[in-house]
């Protein structure tokens, strides 16, 4: 299916991998990307803007005190451990190119290295600002060990805005690349309990993003078998994530959650799916 989205797409496809000649790409962001590519993983703390790092860093501690307020407005959502607190921050239904949380994406060092790892400009999927929190109820979805399959490669940027130093914090868990092709592609079931996730890889293989406030760190999701959000009786963890793609969605899209400003780049439109 990708092969064929990507052969209609193809002079949008060309004209992505020509604008990522034009990228400013440093030693370091390509260091990322070939660990990337390689492991499925790469932590990428030294490579964030200081400056958008602090901005969104007391954002998200502003947006801790209307938790429960944002948790009512969702009480329909299926996720019941996941309260989502971007939504105050749209119009319509999107956010702005110019929002602080769509301008931690695009940042080149973050920007920089996907686009490396993909060999284009990639697609900006949404940016998230979620808190997980302890619930009564059985481990369900992304608690349990998955792959995304939105596409062949899903890359996501994370920042933890909380400390996430603990197991009862709910930190983000996964396997490597190599890990995860161990335990290959079950016919049936697309979430796995850990005893069958375990039954095929060693446990000594799991990797645990225990990590203090303001660490970042990426994850090609679609390869690599991951779970979190396992929050325990009086805990929390608020997280960034942006999700990236490379052009074209592999489903359709529908409306797009960005829209431009009059300042919007030619290369922001296009990573945001507004060119």
């Amino acid at each position: 299916m990708k092969t064929g989205v990507n052969t209609w797409h193809y002079g949008a496809k060309r004209q992505r991998k020509q604008a990522l000649n034009h990228l400013d790409v440093s030693a370091a962001q390509a260091a990322a990307a070939a660990d990337l590519n390689r492991d499925g993983y790469a932590i990428v703390s030294e490579l964030i803007d200081p400056t958008l790092l602090q901005q969104v860093a007391a954002s998200g501690d502003a947006k801790l005190s209307g938790i429960d307020a944002a948790a009512e407005q969702q009480a329909g959502y299926w996720k019941k451990f996941l309260v989502h607190l971007l939504d105050s921050e749209m119009v319509d239904g999107k956010l702005a190119a110019d929002n602080l949380f769509v301008r931690y994406a695009l940042q080149p060092g973050v920007l920089n290295v996907v686009a490396t790892a993909l060999g284009e400009v990639p697609w900006l999927d949404y940016v998230m600002l979620s808190y997980s929190r302890h619930t009564e109820q059985a481990l369900a979805s992304s608690q349990l060990w998955h792959r995304d399959h939105d596409d062949v490669r899903v890359v996501k940027f994370y920042t933890y805005l909380t400390d996430v130093q603990d197991d009862a914090d709910g930190p983000f868990t996964f396997l490597s690349r190599q890990s995860t092709n161990r335990f290959g592609y079950p016919l049936l079931g697309s979430h796995f309990k850990d005893e069958e996730v375990f039954d095929k890889v060693p446990r000594q293989d799991v990797k645990v993003m225990k990590a203090p406030r303001l660490v970042s760190f990426m994850v090609d999701t679609s390869h690599c078998l991951h779970m979190g959000s396992r929050i325990a009786p009086g805990h929390g963890r608020l997280m960034y994530t942006a999700t990236f793609f490379a052009f074209p969605r592999m489903f359709p899209w529908g409306t797009r959650p960005f829209r431009a400003t009059q300042e919007t780049s030619e290369l922001h439109k296009m990573i945001l799916g507004l060119d």
